[in-house]
């Protein structure tokens, strides 16, 4: 990073270098000509083809209450998403700005390697479950950012270690492309303490087996290959911080 970027992340706040960012986004998408996705289907799924389910523990721990406050509403703003032949479907595009204006509270997450409160934490949990339902989906990955840090225990996974999709306002986004010829919709929904995704296409879609390779490297490093249909989709490398706690302010 140059110091003129250093200097500016020193003296702008967050929200204003985040607003500036989305901005740069979108005129980037409009000179690009990017077709996102912005349909909530309301068609009877009894009808559609279930592709792919997933079904995810939310964890209990600090400001569990407001993470499944948070995970409650972002599943709200995602829900029935359909996604259209040739479509990109963005998770900020649907899920708007993580404000308490928009209906977001504090949470916990990480940012900058620290766990640090923040409204909308917890979000990641929904945008990492997009992320693997896409993959099932055989759904192009456009832009997915992982996490760096890998702060869980094994007895406190939700998802395999790397399934997961970080998503940060004006910075960092999860964007899925259609390439199949047929309609497909996202469905999201919270249930009682599970996370719940499922994706539906008009017609039958290919099958896609997915898993998680993962090799540790040493006592704090470890990567994961993502496979899709034996072939290598993605590696992702991450250094280990089990146990880390909430930083208070």
């Amino acid at each position: 990073m140059s110091q003129f970027r250093l200097w500016l992340r020193r003296v702008l706040p967050l929200s204003l270098r985040q607003a500036v960012s989305q901005m740069r986004r979108r005129m980037r998408d409009a000179r690009n000509g990017v077709r996102l996705s912005a349909v909530h289907s309301d068609a009877n799924l009894n009808a559609w083809v279930l592709q792919a389910e997933l079904r995810q523990p939310i964890m209990a721990g600090v400001l569990f209450a407001n993470k499944l406050a948070n995970l409650r509403h972002g599943a709200q703003c995602v829900n029935r998403a359909q996604i259209a032949p040739g479509e990109t479907w963005s998770f900020w595009r649907y899920v708007n700005k993580p404000s308490a204006r928009n209906g977001f509270v504090p949470g916990r997450n990480l940012v900058n390697g620290q766990l640090v409160g923040q409204v909308g934490g917890g979000l990641c949990q929904l945008s990492s479950l997009i992320y693997h339902l896409g993959l099932l989906a055989g759904l192009n990955v456009v832009e997915r950012h992982p996490h760096s840090i890998d702060i869980y225990h094994e007895h406190e996974r939700f998802t395999p270690l790397g399934a997961d999709a970080t998503v940060v306002w004006g910075a960092k986004d999860l964007r899925l492309m259609n390439p199949h010829d047929v309609e497909v919709i996202l469905e999201c929904v919270v249930q009682e303490h599970f996370l719940v995704g499922r994706a539906y296409a008009r017609s039958k879609l290919p099958d896609y087996d997915v898993s998680f390779v993962r090799k540790q490297l040493d006592a704090r490093h470890a990567i994961v290959d993502t496979l899709v249909n034996a072939r290598q989709h993605t590696q992702t490398s991450y250094r280990q911080e089990q146990g880390m706690g909430l930083q208070r302010s």
